[in-house]
């Protein structure tokens, strides 16, 4: 239930200028990634999926990084969750995840 608060604090007004295009991943993954061991819903799947699908150039991809790694610890989100989210999605990001978190 903490990421309830999350999510009504967290307000498209409020989301980084990177994470421009990337909102359906922030707001429909929330669950999943505030929590280990959580189970992506294909609700979040499919944010993912449009998330990924936008980061297809260098530019995007470095927005996009930049996005999670500016709204994840607003958020409270994991960055192990984070860097699991294509795993269990079924998803193949063009760049290295893990770097994509943590440098």
């Amino acid at each position: 239930m903490a990421y309830g608060l999350s999510i009504t604090r967290f307000t498209a007004s409020q989301v980084p200028p990177t994470c421009k295009g990337y909102e359906p991943l922030l707001f429909q993954c929330v669950p999943y990634l505030v929590a280990e061991g959580q189970t992506a819903s294909p609700h979040c799947c499919d944010g993912a999926k449009v998330a990924f699908q936008r980061a297809n150039n260098p530019q995007a991809i470095k927005n996009f990084c930049s996005c999670l790694v500016d709204a994840g610890p607003y958020l409270n989100f994991l960055p192990s969750q984070e860097v699991q989210l294509p795993i269990d999605c079924k998803i193949r990001p063009s760049f290295d995840m893990r770097k994509c978190i943590y440098g």
